[in-house]
């Protein structure tokens, strides 16, 4: 009826025991190696995470140093420009191109758009080194 004997099946059963645990001991090996590196991986990039984002705290402090010393530029050219003889009906004919002519008006505004271009190039100075800094 049976093809095999007990203790043949005794032994068959013992193999795949034996087979089962080793392969359980195995994945749990695995497991743990993998769980290691995963967690020395979350480790290393929250490091290099933050090296990044304290250069960019740091670039981004220069670029805000930058606008203010333009925008207080700005206002002292501003307070000098006011005292200029503002724009009248009749435009002079002048031949100088030093803008040492120009009207207040027309001063005041080409340095507010002076100082506007300069505020987006620190803007773009900075995004041109923290690009760099994340490149490298």
């Amino acid at each position: 009826m049976f093809p095999l004997t007990l203790v043949q099946y005794v032994k068959l059963g013992l193999c795949v025991a034996v087979l089962a645990f080793s392969w359980y001991l195995g994945f749990s090996f695995a497991n743990n190696r993998f769980l290691e590196y995963k967690a020395d991986q979350a480790t290393k990039t929250a490091q290099i995470e933050k090296d990044y984002q304290a250069k960019a705290a740091q670039i981004e402090s220069y670029k805000n140093a930058q606008i203010r010393d333009i925008n207080s530029k700005l206002v002292d050219a501003v307070n000098e420009l006011r005292k200029r003889p503002g724009r009248t009906e009749s435009a002079s004919s002048g031949s100088c191109g030093t803008g040492s002519t120009l009207f207040a008006e027309d001063a005041i505004f080409l340095r507010r758009e002076a100082a506007r271009a300069d505020e987006v190039r620190a803007g773009l100075e900075a995004c041109y080194k923290q690009y760099d800094t994340l490149s490298k």
